[in-house]
Formats: C-alpha cells, structure tokens, sequence
C-alpha cells in the first residue's frame, strides 16, 4: 500500500513539473500584464544574514511606450522606459529601449540600442547592438512586477536592484514614508530573489528546447543570419569610414591646428581650483566684474594679468586676494585652499 502511495506521488509531482514548465510564458507574453505609466521602485538589497533591508528608489521609473520590435514586427515589442531619471528634473529625461534577449524564447528584455545612424537603418536593416557594458542591463517582466537586472552574465549570475511595481497615483511624502517603512516586509513576503530564479530557471530550459526546433525553420535560420549579417556590415562602413577619415590630409591638417590652439591657450591661460567649499569670484587687475567659480569648481582664466579672488560677488580686483601673478602661471593650475 505505501508502496503505491509514494509511486501515485511521484507521478503526482512528475505531472504537475511537466504542467509548469509547458504553461512557462517567454516575456513577451509576461509583457502583456505591464502598464504604460510610473512604477515605485522597491530595492532589493539584503544584510549578511540574508533579511530585505527595504527602501524605496527616489529615482524616476517609467513605462513610455511599446513598439513593435522592428527585427520581428508582430512578434515581439520594443519597450521604451524611463530608467532612473531625476523627478527634479524632467527636461533631463531619456528614454532607453529594451529589446527581447532571444528571437524565439526571450527570457528578459535587454538595454539596447540599433548599429548605425538612422540613415543607415533605414536603407540597410536593423540589428540590435552588441555592448558588453548596456546588455548587462536587463528587465524581467513577472506577473505585472518588473524587476530590475545589473550586471547579467547568464542566468545564475546577476545582481537583482529593485522590483518595480505600478503606480496608479502619485505617491505622497507620508504614503511613501509608510511604504519604506512597510518594504522590508513587503520584500521578506514577496522573495524576489527566489521568485526571479525560479522563473529563469524554468524558462531558460524552456528556452532551448523551443530555439532548438525554432532554428531549424530556414526562414527562421535566415533572419538570425540577417541581423548579423546587417551588423557586420554596419559596423563595417563605420570602421572604413573612421580610418578614411584617420588617414586624410585634412583630418592631419585639423589635428594640427587644434594641438597649436591647444598650446596657444596653455601659452595664455590658468585654471583656477576653487576648494574653499564656498563660491569665490575672480577679477582681472584693475576690474571690478567678477567671474564666479563654484565650490570644488574650476575656471580658466588669462594669465597674462593679476588674477585676484573675493568670496563677495559686489567686490573688485583691489579689494581682493592675489591668486595668480601676471605670466607667472601660464598652462598650470593654481589652487584656492
């Protein structure tokens, strides 16, 4: 009898493993449950001993606009977002696109850019860039949650930054005190570092197995070998051209006249190092218009004159303190401690 029991189990969890993994959705379809609009950014980081220490991400995170994905229209998107920004801020605002990470399967979406200038794409093709540095930024979508990828490698090796999750309103400064106060349980109850694992885990195997058959449709086969062969061409004319323009008489004559500027301005200039931690002014001998330097900023200025400093904006050059005496100082820096 017991027996039979633990064989009906293990068929059991044999069946229900078969179930989870044919119902894993690749992000495209996990991509529908996702928002135009803010998300709150819950970090995710832990202590020594494992625990969510919480808190909120005070930058901006927002969901701008999906687009199909050119390489594939139809099939998959492309998700524009802003990603980080100030909320103090807004002019500074950039949107960063995010492209899927596998033709036939993606498993996260990727920080990308297209090769080329917009000319070039349009009159050759699209193929996403290869960047060492941005690919390691990555987005999981996961039942409408967005978590936030640094550092990808593979799929075991990453470092997880926050989970987004939608905003509908604004969030005022005491419901935001009470959600940083609330985070680290919020985090211990969601486990988003197992939750995330999880779903790579299964998907990536997915992945494979669905590539596999994928690969071998010859029309499928064609476009992975169009996107590379778009890069490589790209790339390509921009290296012909970089070296053309390297080995013309004109760029040497540009060099040369830039290297005679830049010794010129040496020949006649100072920089001023303002590390008063206060904001000072700069006059010229015999001016009473000021040239302000900022704290911990720099100035040039000309160092044919006596350039003096006052931390008053409404002073002039005899009323303050010699800093640089005339041609004494030409192409170095002076500090003012």
């Amino acid at each position: 009898m017991k027996k039979i029991t633990l064989l009906g189990l293990c068929i059991l969890f044999f069946s229900h493993s078969l179930k989870a993994q044919g119902e894993i959705k690749h992000q495209t379809q996990e991509l529908e449950s996702i928002q135009l609009g803010n998300y709150t950014a819950y970090l995710t980081q832990q202590s020594s001993s494992g625990d969510y220490e919480g808190g909120l991400d005070v930058l901006l995170y927002k969901i701008t606009n999906f687009k199909e994905y050119t390489v594939q229209p139809g099939v998959h998107k492309e998700v524009y977002m802003i990603h980080g920004g100030d909320p103090d801020r807004p002019d500074d605002h950039k949107e960063t696109m995010f492209l899927p990470d596998n033709e036939a399967f993606p498993i996260t979406y990727v920080q990308k850019v297209y090769e080329g200038s917009p000319a070039m794409q349009k009159e050759i093709g699209y193929s996403p860039r290869i960047n060492r540095l941005s690919d390691g930024n990555r987005i999981v979508f996961i039942d409408g949650k967005i978590f936030m990828i640094e550092d990808w490698v593979d799929k075991d090796n990453y470092k997880l930054e926050a989970v987004l999750e939608f905003q509908a309103k604004k969030m005022g400064g005491l419901k935001k005190m009470k959600e940083v106060m609330k985070s680290p349980k919020k985090m211990k109850a969601m486990q988003p570092h197992k939750m995330l694992q999880e779903y790579l885990d299964n998907a990536y195997n997915k992945q494979q197995e669905v590539y596999a058959q994928w690969i071998k449709n010859p029309k499928n086969a064609a476009l992975i070998e169009n996107i590379d062969q778009i890069r490589e061409f790209i790339i390509g004319a921009i290296n012909k051209q970089r070296d053309d323009w390297y080995n013309s008489a004109e760029y040497k004559r540009i060099k040369e006249r830039n290297a005679s500027a830049r010794q010129s301005n040496l020949e006649s200039e100072v920089t001023i190092s303002n590390n008063t931690g206060k904001d000072i002014y700069i006059y010229a001998e015999g001016s009473s218009n000021g040239s302000r330097v900022s704290a911990n900023g720099r100035g040039t200025f000309n160092c044919k004159k006596n350039q003096y400093y006052s931390f008053s904006g409404n002073s002039s050059a005899s009323n303050g303190t010699l800093i640089v005496g005339a041609n004494q100082s030409c192409g170095t820096t002076v500090n003012v401690n």
